[in-house]
């Protein structure tokens, strides 16, 4: 599955459709077809023999996608006190996946400032707040994770997006370019780059650093669909139509072209 793009009226604000391009680019529905509110009283803790397999499992469905499942067996861990901080933050990021950032900042605000796992926790704090549209609390939590880890890609490449999403382009772009410099192959920081670059109208430089990630063999939807995004931009809808048709069914195409159009029009 891929991406569908918010029906946005042309009022929105420039700013929150950058945030809904940056936020929205990965594949598959992260919404829960059973939503798992934090906090659920019924959840039984697992055994500590049991708690081995259970985080395997846990991990092996949030892999495969069913996020329902995924959260079900996370909280049951974490309501297990054996766990490790770093088995919360993954709790945590699962429901940031499936949909529920104030859930997932009720989990990461648990985790001692002191732990190990404190990295973890801000970049999912930084998440989560962009998935609320808070950039400016995000970008608070992103300059704390890179206080822990300066160099570190995932903290690069979050906080660049809690900048784009702030308009401050050339900032982020700094940092994706900083990841790349030591990693040119991260994924991540080529697409957002690219993401980038289109959002303030270099669209040759965007196509030329995602085009090999679409035409590679193991390109992903998530590339094709960031193209497809580069190209609404620039508003070619053609070669719009054409990528996003590989992954989407013809309704959510449709309706992802005319957000394009949106973007394009509120940025104008």
């Amino acid at each position: 599955m891929g991406m569908k793009m918010p029906g946005f009226p042309g009022t929105i604000g420039w700013p929150i459709l950058i945030a809904a391009i940056l936020l929205l680019t990965g594949c598959g529905d992260a919404r829960l077809a059973n939503p798992l509110p934090f906090g659920n009283e019924s959840n039984t803790p697992v055994s500590r023999a049991d708690t081995g397999s259970a985080l395997r499992l846990a991990r092996a469905t949030r892999q495969a996608g069913d996020l329902a499942a995924s959260a079900q067996l996370y909280r049951s861990l974490v309501a297990d006190r054996s766990v490790t901080p770093d088995v919360e933050v993954e709790f945590g990021d699962v429901l940031v996946e499936a949909g529920f950032p104030d859930d997932a900042i009720d989990v990461y605000s648990q985790i001692d400032a002191r732990s190990p796992a404190r990295l973890g926790a801000l970049l999912g704090m930084t998440r989560a707040y962009l998935n609320l549209g808070d950039s400016v609390r995000a970008l608070e939590y992103a300059s704390q994770a890179q206080g822990l880890g300066p160099r570190d890609a995932r903290v690069l490449v979050d906080k660049g997006v809690a900048l784009d999403t702030l308009n401050r382009h050339a900032e982020a772009q700094e940092l994706y370019r900083a990841v790349l410099v030591v990693a040119p192959r991260h994924v991540s920081a080529r697409n957002n780059l690219a993401l980038s670059l289109a959002l303030t109208g270099r669209y040759d430089e965007a196509l030329t650093l995602i085009g090999p990630l679409v035409r590679s063999s193991s390109a992903t939807p998530r590339e094709r669909e960031n193209m497809a995004i580069i190209y609404g931009l620039m508003g070619d809808a053609d070669r719009a139509t054409m990528l996003s048709r590989v992954d989407l069914d013809e309704g959510t195409t449709k309706s992802n072209l005319l957000f394009f159009a949106t973007v394009r029009g509120t940025k104008q």
